[in-house]
């Protein structure tokens, strides 16, 4: 009876994130996915029947490679053991759920990995930098890696263990779609915090001082217009800017030269003033 040992598991689950080696666009992962499952097909099957069985991985696959699509790996695991022991299940079996779960699994593995850890995690270490804390990038990178291996073996040995009824009655059921929506709010109160901490346009040294029969009258642009209004008004406008330009498309080093192009005419502008006499 050929059986998978825990090694085997792992060289197939680490092996994993180098699914887009000889990434291409007729298979995208399916060269790397390939080779991820080679440990997987020697333990399993005899020499000559190895190449056979892995023609099956030579086809176009693509999902989130590392914190959720993992399970895709795990449950492929368990069905290629049931075969090699007999059970009535065809490589035909093995593509077809590959390809239902790739397109599910990598839409929620994108939304964990750059709309929730990520964010959350770089708005916390950007503000211990900014702080002049030098753990703040080191610690990005060791919490970032360490939740990514972590999550994506959980993922892959549920794979392995509850196998394909448990992932499909997950989505099924929409309690994924809820946690990660939860999470998400979460996520956003993070960047919404950034955004109002370290974005900075103030606007006070448009000041003008008016004498009348009353008095002097002073009038200020940032305090009596803008923070009247609402404040924190103007880094919330530069953000939404920001993110208004990215979704049409607009190049980053556009808009990071239009920035400083726009800093430098407010200090012209307070350098006319006065203000750095």
């Amino acid at each position: 009876m050929a059986q998978l040992t825990k090694k085997d598991l792992v060289k197939n689950w680490l092996l994993g994130y180098s699914s887009e080696t000889c990434y291409n666009y007729e298979r995208l992962q399916g060269l790397g996915n390939t080779n991820a499952f080679m440990p997987i097909i020697r333990a399993l099957y005899p020499k000559e029947k190895q190449a056979e069985e892995l023609k099956k991985y030579l086809i176009f696959f693509n999902t989130e490679p590392s914190w959720m699509g993992t399970v895709v790996h795990g449950i492929t695991a368990a069905m290629e053991e049931k075969r090699a022991n007999g059970e009535d299940i065809s490589a035909d079996d093995i593509i077809s759920l590959r390809s239902a779960l790739m397109g599910p699994l990598a839409g929620i593995g994108d939304v964990v990995s750059q709309s929730i850890a990520y964010p959350i995690l770089a708005g916390i270490c950007i503000s211990l930098a900014l702080n002049g804390n030098f753990a703040g990038p080191i610690l990005f990178e060791i919490i970032y890696k360490a939740l990514m291996l972590g999550l994506g073996y959980s993922m892959y040995m549920l794979g392995y263990n509850k196998g394909r009824d448990a992932i499909v009655e997950l989505l099924q059921t929409g309690l994924l779609n809820k946690i990660l929506e939860a999470v998400s709010i979460v996520g956003l109160m993070v960047v919404g915090a950034i955004g109002a901490s370290n974005v900075s346009l103030d606007l006070s040294f448009l000041n003008w001082e008016f004498d009348n029969a009353l008095g002097t009258i002073t009038f200020n642009v940032q305090t009596q217009v803008f923070d009247g209004l609402l404040p924190g008004l103007l880094p919330l406008l530069a953000v939404v800017l920001v993110w208004r330009l990215l979704a049409k498309k607009v190049k980053p080093t556009t808009i990071i030269l239009g920035i400083f192009v726009f800093a430098f005419l407010l200090i012209a502008v307070r350098f006319l003033m006065g203000q750095y006499a």
